[in-house]
């Protein structure tokens, strides 16, 4: 099935839904209309009452490659990054309250935002390929989707120290080891690995894998202030020179030159 034009393929495995991000040209980065046709997606799935669990998936070699830069090159107020900051988090946020769980098959780099959204995800299965990077930092920016609590949750504080300070690419088996993912597979088998734990999930009451999923929101409910605090520094780091320079530096293939604190 080909892709809509916003770049969102959706496909049905049974009772599982498949949304693949498919803008191979841009390496699966995200637009304002993928992350749009992302939230709609997940609020048609919160409306199916058949629907067991969603599989969240790229084409081609990467699963996410960050936001897309091309698009957000001129958009550089307080209220671009407010608007990038809410599009993303909606996404996430539908993520986390829909009822079914939401599973990533990372079938390769997973990078800035593309991490952002796996950490969204209730599971995560990886492609021994894939690489995962929180390059924020590299980008003169910080975290903004309610990731830096999930993130905690996920790996602890001095994993997630290492991941968010150093912008260190880790690849499959290290992040299996620091439990950002729950399994890695073999080349190309991320999505079909994704699938045998969604059917498995079938198997159970759906009313209970609904509750099951409410507590693990209950659990993070407590980080909801840090995720306004998380968004509220990421709108101020988008207007800093240093983003500017990393964006400008990304178009001329250079390292950033930044400014002291």
């Amino acid at each position: 099935m080909p892709a809509a034009p916003d770049g969102l393929r959706v496909e049905r495995e049974g009772a599982v839904a498949i949304l693949t991000i498919a803008r191979p040209e841009s390496r699966n980065a995200l637009s304002f209309g993928l992350m749009g046709a992302l939230t709609t997606a997940l609020g048609e799935a919160a409306k199916d009452r058949t629907l067991r669990a969603v599989i969240l998936t790229g084409e081609g070699k990467a699963f996410v490659s960050g936001g897309d830069l091309r698009e957000l090159r001129a958009a550089t107020t307080s209220a671009d990054a407010e608007r990038l900051s809410a599009a993303g988090r909606r996404v996430c946020d539908a993520i986390e309250r829909l009822d079914v769980p939401v599973l990533a098959a990372i079938n390769g780099a997973a990078i800035g935002g593309g991490v952002e959204l796996a950490v969204a995800c209730d599971l995560r299965v990886a492609d021994e390929r894939a690489k995962l990077c929180f390059k924020h930092v590299r980008m003169g920016l910080v975290t903004s989707w309610g990731t830096f609590p999930r993130l905690l949750q996920l790996v602890g504080a001095s994993n997630a120290a290492r991941l968010l300070y150093t912008a260190h690419e880790v690849r499959a088996t290290e992040a299996r080891s620091l439990g950002l993912v729950d399994q890695v597979t073999d080349a190309g088998a991320s999505v079909a690995a994704a699938l045998a734990w969604a059917l498995d999930i079938a198997h159970g009451s759906p009313s209970a894998i609904a509750n099951m999923k409410g507590l693990f929101r209950d659990a993070r409910a407590a980080g909801a202030e840090l995720a306004a605090r998380e968004q509220a520094r990421f709108v101020a780091a988008w207007t800093s020179p240093d983003h500017g320079e990393a964006v400008e530096a990304f178009f001329e293939s250079r390292a950033p030159i930044w400014r002291p604190r």
